[in-house]
């Protein structure tokens, strides 16, 4: 497209799972450039996202009624619309919030009136016991460990697994659990201030005019009798595509290769393979392998990158010894860090950018920075995660 080559609208990113899409969505909005998304809904638009984002936003502001609303019966706890009528009536009532009510509920369900039934007080009650544990551990946990937390304390794995989409759902959590890896060396509670601040930006998309020229964003599944001049198939990758579920099953492995056969065979000009070496999915950062699918590609139809034929052994060689670099060592030694971590330093962050280290302590084997940066404010950061580049 920059060199002319191509309009935007002729471009199309074709990916195996919708959760794909959420990396795809935020480049594209980081670096301003025009895309819809056919027939799906927006990463931070779907469901299950936005449900435990509003469990996050309740923890971080427990006078947000709006995420109260959205989470309260989810999972379902037999809260319905009187329940919920009732419950703004009597915060309304009392001159509180809508949560600050429900934390009360134990002071009234013993009066002449309470109220609500018996059953439905124990549910509520249950909510706020669930919740005020999150709040409280908030305190304490960087924001990738809470999210865990919620998930497992609200029962929200489980009542997914009920639904005939809850394998899509769950992806979907777990690569909100990769964004939130991302705040992994902020301590509490800047993390899940970061978090959601972050959040907010990335999915603050209104302003996206679909009618222009833009990129489509599509899965293979939904690219099946369209066609594109050129075509962008991400994730390359064994266990994305073909699926991991595949493995096990040749019928469905055969279903997999038609399925990277129908996304290759939609560009009419040109079509990129594209693949990681490594990987943050799923909630979790591996190193990948390529598509055992390359391997059957003629290498005389192959122009550019690199190529793949005979490459699995020589990736899992790197690998090794990658793994093994000193750089990638759980702690950093104490003679690189405390020459960078003195009060006065000047730092530069890979996202907050650059500014003045405040103050520095051990902490539990590592070493904890209070650094005031130019254009983020104050953060604390662990320099195991930080990885802090002193600025001459």
């Amino acid at each position: 497209v920059g060199e002319g080559q191509a309009r935007l609208g002729d471009c199309a990113v074709m990916y195996r799972t919708n959760a794909q899409s959420r990396a795809l969505e935020e480049a594209f909005v980081r670096f301003g450039t025009a895309y819809k998304l056919v027939a799906g809904t927006r990463f931070y638009e779907r469901r299950e996202v936005k449900d435990i984002i509003a469990y996050l936003r309740l923890i971080q502001n427990p006078d947000d009624s709006v995420g109260l609303l959205r989470i309260i019966n989810v999972p379902g706890r037999g809260v319905g619309k009187q329940t919920l009528a009732k419950l703004s009536s009597l915060a309304g009532s009392m001159g509180v919030s809508q949560y600050e009510a429900l934390r009360r509920l134990g002071e009234l369900k013993d009066s002449e009136d309470p109220p609500f039934s018996p059953r439905v007080t124990r549910s509520l009650l249950g909510f706020v016991e669930v919740m005020e544990e999150l709040i409280a551990r908030s305190r304490e946990l960087r924001v990738v460990d809470l999210l865990d937390l919620v998930v497992k304390r609200s029962g929200y794995q489980e009542y997914l697994s009920g639904q005939p989409d809850g394998e899509e759902r769950w992806d979907n959590i777990l690569e909100l659990r990769t964004v939130a890896q991302q705040y992994r060396d902020l301590l509490p509670p800047d993390g899940l201030t970061a978090f959601l601040e972050g959040v907010t930006l990335v999915s603050d998309v209104d302003g996206l005019d679909e009618t222009v020229d833009a990129a489509t964003l599509i899965t293979l599944h939904q690219a099946k009798g369209l066609e594109f001049p050129v075509v962008f198939i991400v994730g390359m990758e064994d266990g994305i595509l073909p699926h991991i579920r595949s493995f096990d099953d040749p019928g469905q492995m055969e279903e997999e290769r038609r399925l990277c056969y129908v996304g290759i065979t939609r560009a009419k000009r040109r079509v990129y393979l594209v693949r990681a070496f490594r990987r943050n999915f799923r909630g979790s950062s591996n190193v990948s392998q390529p598509s055992r699918f390359l391997d059957d590609i003629p290498r005389h139809l192959v122009s550019g990158g690199s190529r793949w034929a005979g490459e699995k052994s020589q990736v899992a060689s790197a690998v090794y010894s990658w793994n093994r670099s000193p750089a990638f060592s759980p702690l950093l030694q104490d003679s690189v860090v405390l020459p960078e971590v003195k009060a006065g330093s000047r730092v530069r962050h890979a996202v907050f950018g650059e500014g003045v280290v405040v103050s520095s302590r051990a902490v539990d084997g590592d070493y904890e920075a209070v650094v005031a940066f130019d254009g983020a404010g104050v953060k604390k950061l662990l320099l195991s995660f930080a990885r802090l580049e002193k600025v001459e």
